[in-house]
């Protein structure tokens, strides 16, 4: 009866055990849903006003009227696929924190047996069973939980750095729409006042005041502003897709909204900004800085893992045997793994060489920050110099218009050398606008580098912490 007790006992924990495990659901990817849901994502959406509010702290109306570098940072933050990557990897990482703490399982051995030329009156069966239960020494499960722990923080770090990336791609795709449309504008009002030097030409031509060559140079001229007005057309509605896919969203989602320039139609202001202090920040706590460390240290518990498993385990192996009656209980069997041919060197001098390789990159990866930040500093040096040189030079051809307009209207000038004032200005201001883009480029580089937000109202804490929100869609 004991017996069968001990067996019917024994089967209920097992039935238990396999009833509690995890069970395999089928996920297939659907890419057709995929990509409709990647169509109808938009910058009015309620999910992307939700995730808004839970970033910024002050209302706003929704949807906003106007979308400038730093909402488009949010919605980039929200929508990105880079960042579901990094998200998505720093989730893995997590996972394996469960791994990590998780206590080895016993066995249990069940050998029942049968014997067949019984020569007494007894049961014919022996019912032997044991339990193997695996005891870790040394701390190594703290030194396995602590690695892991710490490329989890690392993840999450790498998904905060991310969000730098996306924001700077996104930064760049912003100033080459507006330095797109802008060209765009610059080259219509050019053909518009050369057509109209074309048509004074050939009123000219007809009263026979000039000849015909000045009249075909004129219409050369036309000619090739249309094919730039074309190629600007063209580098518009490139620049559109390059933006939307920076934000990740689909370009038609642009059509819906109204973009604002007005942080990149001026350089910012570099006497604002506290260079030394924010290059001596980024050398210490830039994510990816803050990643490295966090790999360090995970090198460091994998290194005191690896010399706790000098130290053997223990086998405690208890059992119980049921022979003609009797019981007979197994108190003390115990395994232990001897170390004789080694005592686990091969792995720790491993887990050493990484924790050295991982130094090594730490300081080359500093040592890039700071050539970064010294190269974009010294940039901005010449590049600002240039910019005041075409202020000065938009200037004095705004001053010569002016002039050029208050000759026409005392009569002491023609119209056809009105306009070609016009045309000086236009080209000087399209001068100007290539210069600003270069040095919003440069800016650019700068913010990327020392991963603080240039002339904007968010904080460089907001996007890092906005970045390791989950954001499911």
């Amino acid at each position: 009866m004991q017996q069968l007790s001990s067996t019917l006992i024994i089967f209920t924990c097992l039935s238990l055990t396999v009833t509690s495990c995890a069970r395999f659901q089928d996920r297939p990817l659907n890419p057709i849903g995929s990509a409709e849901r990647i169509e109808a994502r938009t910058l009015s959406s309620q999910a992307l006003r939700d995730f808004f509010k839970s970033v910024i702290v002050n209302k706003t109306r929704w949807p906003p009227k106007t979308w400038d570098i730093d909402r488009l940072t949010l919605a980039a933050i929200y929508y990105h696929p880079d960042l579901a990557v990094a998200r998505a990897q720093a989730e893995t990482a997590d996972a394996g924190n469960t791994t990590a703490a998780q206590r080895p399982n016993p066995n249990i051995t069940l050998s029942p047996t049968w014997i067949s030329n019984l020569a007494t009156a007894a049961a014919p069966w022996i019912a032997a069973s044991s339990l193997s239960i695996p005891i870790e020494t040394a701390g190594k499960r703290g030194f396995r939980m602590a690695k892991t722990e710490h490329l989890t923080d690392a993840a999450r770090l790498r998904a905060a750095d991310t969000a730098w990336l996306v924001r700077g791609r996104l930064r760049l795709a912003m100033l080459e729409m507006y330095a797109a449309l802008e060209a765009e504008r610059l080259l219509q009002q050019q053909l518009s006042i050369q057509r109209s030097m074309t048509e004074r030409l050939e009123q000219q031509l007809s009263a026979g005041e000039i000849t015909h060559l000045e009249v075909i140079r004129s219409h050369l001229a036309l000619n090739q502003l249309q094919l730039n007005v074309n190629a600007a057309h063209k580098r518009v509605a490139e620049s559109q897709v390059l933006l939307a896919t920076a934000i990740g969203i689909p370009v038609d989602a642009l059509a819906r909204i109204e973009l604002d320039f007005s942080k990149l139609a001026q350089p910012p202001d570099l006497s604002l900004l506290p260079i030394a202090k924010l290059k001596e920040t980024a050398l210490r706590k830039r994510p990816d800085i803050l990643a490295a460390i966090e790999d360090y240290a995970a090198a460091q518990s994998a290194l005191q893992l690896e010399i706790a498993n000098q130290y053997p385990n223990i086998q405690a192996n208890p059992g119980y045997t049921w022979e003609m009656g009797e019981h007979r209980w197994l108190l003390g069997a115990t395994a232990l793994q001897l170390p004789i041919l080694h005592q686990n060197q091969g792995p720790i001098a491993e887990a050493e060489a990484k924790r050295n390789e991982l130094t090594v990159r730490f300081e080359a990866l500093q040592m890039r920050i700071l050539g970064e930040i010294d190269r974009a500093h010294a940039g901005l040096a010449s590049v600002l110099a240039k910019w005041r040189d075409a202020e000065k030079q938009m200037r004095l051809q705004q001053d010569n218009l002016h002039s050029a307009q208050a000759w026409f209207n005392a009569g002491e000038t023609d119209h056809l050398s009105l306009l070609g004032a016009e045309l000086e200005n236009a080209v000087a201001e399209r001068a100007r606008l290539d210069v600003l883009v270069e040095t919003q480029q440069v800016f650019n580089v700068l913010e990327d580098t020392l991963r603080y937000p240039i002339a904007s109202s968010l904080t460089a804490t907001l996007i890092s912490d906005s970045a390791m929100r989950k954001t499911p869609q």
